[in-house]
């Protein structure tokens, strides 16, 4: 599905709970070990995972109707990164 095809489909399926609702979603795999690379590779690359998921979610929180699980993982998200973890 292409956001510009059908941006309210798009909109609504990056609101989902496979995105934003706690285990097993997309936000609870920025917790997950590193996969066999070093740490020093996989943490920059979470990072930016992170803020990209931050930018996603700040951008549905814009309008007006997200998903319960966002504000959560926003702040995590953002004490997450300032701490480089």
């Amino acid at each position: 599905m292409q956001l510009q095809a059908s941006p309210e489909q798009a909109l609504q399926r990056l609101d989902s709970n496979d995105w934003w609702a706690g285990a097993g979603s997309l936000a609870a795999d920025t917790m997950a070990d590193h996969p066999g690379v070093s740490e020093a590779l996989w943490q920059p690359e979470v990072r930016e995972f992170r803020a990209l998921l931050i930018e996603i979610g700040e951008t549905l929180q814009a309008r007006g109707t997200a998903n319960p699980g966002i504000s959560s993982w926003l702040l995590a998200f953002h004490n997450w990164n300032a701490s480089e973890v």
